[in-house]
């Protein structure tokens, strides 16, 4: 009759750490999720600076380039 006991006990903390794990997974998905959505953002956001600095640079003598350059602050403010 102990043993049985033992058992269930047993059972219970296993159903109750696997319970556990499962809410720590779907935690961890949830946060995946997030920390994606904030990399998607960023990227578009380098993205567009980068096409910015393509386009501004389109206008400057010096050529395609010359958004991608060291030299951008004083592009930004010719504009």
């Amino acid at each position: 009759m102990v043993m049985l006991m033992v058992v269930v006990v047993v059972i219970m903390m296993l159903m109750v750490v696997a319970m556990v794990v499962v809410e720590m997974m779907m935690l961890l998905v949830l946060v995946m999720m997030l920390v994606v959505k904030v990399v998607v953002k960023v990227m578009v956001v380098v993205v567009m600076m980068v096409f910015v600095m393509i386009n501004a640079g389109d206008q400057s003598p010096q050529g395609r380039f010359r958004g991608l350059t060291f030299d951008y602050p004083k592009g930004f403010l010719k504009k």
